[in-house]
């Protein structure tokens, strides 16, 4: 806060924070509060929908095994790759999803779907002795049971990596980020089954444990007209505030991706990277960023960083 206010901290100027959802951060939110009283505290909408197809994911155990063993037939395999490319030339190779990267697990299951008997035909033409992986892979897509699963997955929760995907977006309006949201939460609530039900309810459930969310939805409805009533606010949070959240962000995915370019700038191998150059290459990594303040605020924060490594 000192590089941004080095003349002392203006805690009336924090209106909100926004953090993913792990307890400690959640925690460190609530002690923030006392410091900056108009400050809302807001967990990442779209980590939260990831833990919801997380929940997913542990419904569908045999799904989960078929697409961590095919991810593991192809792995440096280019031999069983080259049989894939002959045997199904017209379809991509199949998806290598990342628990830590939101939504791919869904996006995977998808792809099973959409390309399942292309799949089983390339793997049951592979030889089962080659590896424990080609094995376990040709008995997961014989279940038959499978199919139907994918099916399911597809058809109820295939639209989610999309809707992630949005909330991702840099420099959409608040009203259209929560539009996002609330075709989610719209479209879990049609979902059928008992696994539909329990889906709905954890997305519920994260929504309500979000402890700005609906404060920030408030908020929205005033800037788009919904709602012409300011009852309910906290009592210091003026009008003049409401309107720096027409453009707020609801997801910490920019923290994210500051934390790549910086890690890229502040590896330990850069042992004669002047502050010219640091400057130079800061410019590059983040000339897609449309707000000038932004690429400000970094420089400031590298010369900061760069001081302090001098010091030592």
């Amino acid at each position: 806060m000192f590089i941004l206010w080095p003349n002392g901290i203006r805690h009336d100027n924090v209106l909100l924070f926004v953090i993913d959802a792990t307890p400690y951060m959640v925690k460190a939110g609530r002690i923030l509060q006392s410091l900056y009283s108009k400050m809302i505290h807001l967990t990442c909408l779209a980590h939260g929908i990831h833990r919801v197809a997380e929940s997913i994911r542990e419904k569908f155990k045999k799904v989960d095994k078929l697409i961590s063993r095919v991810k593991q037939v192809f792995l440096k395999a280019p031999s069983r790759v080259l049989v894939f490319k002959s045997e199904a030339p017209a379809i991509p190779l199949p998806p290598e999803p990342i628990l830590t990267r939101w939504g791919t697990w869904i996006m995977a299951a998808s792809y099973y779907c959409k390309y399942y008997k292309d799949i089983r035909r390339v793997l049951l033409s592979i030889n089962s002795e080659d590896a424990i992986s080609v094995k376990e892979a040709q008995q997961l897509i014989q279940d038959p049971n499978m199919e139907a699963n994918l099916v399911y997955i597809h058809s109820n929760f295939g639209f989610i990596p999309e809707y992630i995907t949005k909330l991702e977006t840099q420099y959409i309006l608040l009203s259209e980020a929560l539009s996002a949201v609330k075709y989610v939460q719209n479209k879990l609530n049609d979902c059928e089954g008992e696994i539909g039900v329990v889906v709905f309810q954890k997305f519920n459930n994260v929504l309500e444990k979000n402890c700005g969310f609906k404060t920030i939805f408030n908020i929205s409805k005033i800037l788009s007209g919904q709602e012409s009533s300011m009852e309910g606010f906290p009592d210091n949070l003026t009008g003049d505030d409401i309107t720096y959240f027409k453009y707020a962000p609801i997801t910490s995915t920019d923290v994210e991706r500051s934390f790549s370019r910086y890690k890229t700038l502040l590896v330990d191998n850069r042992r004669s990277f002047n502050f010219e150059n640091i400057k130079k290459s800061l410019v590059v990594q983040c000339n897609t960023l449309k707000d000038a303040e932004r690429l400000n605020a970094a420089q400031v924060q590298i010369s900061s960083m760069f001081m302090r490594c001098v010091k030592c």
